[in-house]
């Protein structure tokens, strides 16, 4: 059995101590690399396929609303899939300049 003397003891606390915080900084480090690289993925340009897409993939893309991403479904449910990209037009409050936005973030297979 070891006997320490008291300073000794607050030593190996304190170094305990520094070791846990430097195990915690290592993993929030890795933490927020993986945060980062899966934004960086975000960013690219990754398109989507309007007929398979749900309402949280659509909502993702941070052009398309709730609002708007359910008038999108309701739109595939009542009119089946979409037959061109275009389509999306016909869907209220989707005009000319918000297509140009979307025509970049979905396809259509």
């Amino acid at each position: 059995m070891l006997i320490l003397t008291r300073q000794e003891k607050q030593v190996i606390l304190f170094l305990g101590a520094v070791a846990l915080a430097g195990i915690i900084i290592c993993f929030l480090t890795k933490m927020n690399s993986r945060v980062e690289s899966s934004i960086r993925i975000e960013d690219k340009l990754i398109k989507i396929d309007l007929n398979k897409a749900g309402i949280e993939e659509l909502i993702a893309t941070r052009a398309v609303s709730e609002k708007l991403s359910l008038k999108i479904i309701q739109y595939r449910q009542a009119h089946g899939e979409f037959k061109d990209i275009e389509e999306i037009k016909e869907i209220k409050g989707i005009g000319e300049n918000r297509y140009e936005k979307l025509k970049e973030l979905f396809f259509v297979e």
